[in-house]
């Protein structure tokens, strides 16, 4: 009896196997995942495993497959046979990546030796239904950010984004480690590269699309094993090794010695902006160019990527997809460069010691300067003071700095001149209460005109009051209180006053680091990080070679 019911046994696996095998791709793994989501595993080791036991089927075949999970000398067979596939289609060290693959294999044997599969396998296949397309997801790759880029001379990992590899292709970098939860791989991604703008504003700089996760990225290998896969796969830009070109960064004062996956993506295109796009969670900052995003907390201040599935955050996929799917937003083709097309690294024309001391955004050197060079030659800011705010000012004049907290208070027989030096802040000194005669904000451009109204040493003069402000940082002065008293002089006019009056700062020490200075901030949008890194990188591929040429190895 016990003979005839291990014999019945045996024929209904044989039958089950037989159904089994005849299965689709799409159907196995719908069935298989069935069976993993009964089992006390957690949610991510199924979306793994729902991906990953299926390794041998997706770049081998169904034959190659069966003939492996069925095999009876299945740990040796297995093993083999997953180490030569891992060899052919990845760059990482097989031996190393195999047992994961293989505990995968071990799980679904257990699936198909086991009792749930007792029923007749055509009453199951009738049970299954249809697998789900996949979904699609964006993802937000927050680009130039964070300290680590201002440390030394170092090349931010993502900068190998807008432009193509040595060998034609385009590879994308994710934020901020280089890696990813696989299972990401299941979903059609799209990525969109950006980078910080203004508060709670981003700047679209490209979309990638056509999106392949390199295997080595994976985020549950170890470090060791991400970053020998990406020396196999020996990825160069403008004939340098990849790995060597990050090889000289520094972390925390030394040579960052906790090497990694440079690389996240291989994308079909990388597609440009015509023209300037941007992003934002604040819709009250929207406009023709800024598209607002509906989000439900707004952008993460921490993460330097954000993932937006079409099925779980569907209003933020909704208005992002729109921007990515309006073809007269984008270029018509790939334009990124690769690498060798740039001939020469290029300097920075502008260069200046407020860089050397990291001072470039800060409002109280310029404001220092700006004090010093109105006061060092007052000929020259009385004719800044009839050219540029429209006041004429005498030349006995005086400055102070930091009165009752203004920048500059400027004055002489006849005229009280208050200058607020704005960079990259708005208007602080934020009152809670506002004006109970209308809904405008109280702040400290109130408070500063009502000093220097009031005032006795200042109150029978003219009265004028300025901000000074970088032209990427728009400040709309009718939301505050007294904001009708100030007019706005944007760093561009201030520059090019300078620029075309250099003569009169003639053999004055600093002045050209001065208006070198003021430069960055003339432009319509901050750009400087995202100038500097590709100039980073062009000229370590330069020195590279110019080692390379002279004989001299690089430092690996």
């Amino acid at each position: 009896m016990i003979l005839l019911r291990m014999m019945e046994k045996k024929r209904r696996d044989i039958l089950d196997l037989i159904g089994m095998k005849a299965l689709s791709y799409e159907e196995l793994r719908a069935l298989y995942k069935k069976f993993l989501l009964r089992q006390k595993i957690s949610k991510a080791t199924i979306n793994t495993a729902y991906t990953d036991t299926f390794y041998l089927w997706r770049k081998g075949s169904r034959e190659l497959f069966w003939s492996t999970v069925t095999a009876s000398d299945f740990e040796s067979e297995a093993r083999k046979t997953l180490i030569t596939a891992l060899s052919e289609n990845s760059k990482g060290n097989s031996k190393l990546r195999v047992s994961g693959y293989l505990s995968h294999l071990r799980r679904f044997r257990m699936f198909l030796f086991s009792e749930e599969l007792n029923n007749p396998i055509e009453t199951k296949h009738q049970d299954i239904s249809k697998p789900k397309p996949a979904c699609r997801e964006i993802i937000l790759n927050k680009m130039y950010v964070g300290g680590y880029l201002s440390e030394g001379t170092n090349i931010g990992h993502e900068i190998i984004n807008l432009y193509k590899a040595d060998d034609g292709k385009n590879y994308i970098y994710l934020n901020s480690q280089g890696t990813i939860e696989l299972s990401h791989g299941e979903n059609s991604l799209t990525i969109l590269l950006v980078r910080k703008f203004a508060s709670k504003i981003y700047k679209v700089l490209a979309k990638a699309e056509g999106i392949t996760i390199l295997d080595f990225a994976d985020n549950k290998l170890s470090r060791k094993e991400r970053y020998e896969g990406q020396v196999a796969l020996g990825l160069t830009y403008g004939g340098v090794s990849l790995v060597d070109l990050f090889n000289e960064n520094s972390f925390r004062g030394s040579l960052d010695n906790e090497k990694n996956a440079y690389t996240t993506f291989i994308a079909e295109r990388v597609i440009k902006p015509k023209n300037q796009i941007y992003i934002t969670d604040d819709e009250s900052v929207s406009g023709d160019n800024t598209f607002f995003i509906r989000t439900n907390k707004g952008f993460g201040k921490q993460t330097l990527r954000e993932f937006f599935n079409e099925n779980e955050k569907p209003e933020s996929f909704i208005d992002l997809n729109q921007i990515i799917e309006n073809e007269d937003l984008w270029e018509e083709s790939n334009t990124t460069q690769v690498m060798s097309e740039v001939v020469e690294p290029q300097t920075n024309p502008y260069f200046n010691f407020l860089k050397i001391i990291r001072q470039e955004d800060s409002e109280l050197a310029f404001s220092n300067m700006f004090a010093y060079f109105f006061n060092i030659n007052k000929i020259a800011f009385s004719k800044f003071a009839r050219k540029v705010l429209s006041i004429d000012i005498q030349t006995d004049f005086t400055i102070e700095r930091e009165k009752k907290n203004i920048d500059l208070l400027i004055c002489d027989k006849n005229n009280a001149i208050v200058i607020e030096n704005k960079i990259k802040s708005s208007i602080n000194g934020i009152h809670d209460r506002h004006n109970i005669y209308s809904n405008l904000i109280q702040s400290q451009l109130k408070t500063y005109y009502q000093f220097v109204t009031t005032d006795a040493e200042y109150s029978k003069k003219t009265v004028s009051c300025f901000i000074f402000s970088p032209n990427y940082n728009h400040i709309d002065l009718s939301k505050f209180s007294c904001g009708e008293k100030y007019s706005v002089v944007y760093y561009r006019e201030i520059y090019h006053f300078f620029l075309e009056n250099r003569d009169l700062y003639d053999n004055v020490p600093y002045f050209e680091d001065f208006i070198n200075a003021l430069q960055k901030h003339t432009m319509d949008y901050d750009n400087e990080l995202e100038e500097e890194m590709q100039r980073r990188f062009q000229h370590t591929i330069y020195k590279a070679k110019k080692r390379a040429s002279d004989g001299i190895k690089s430092y690996v």
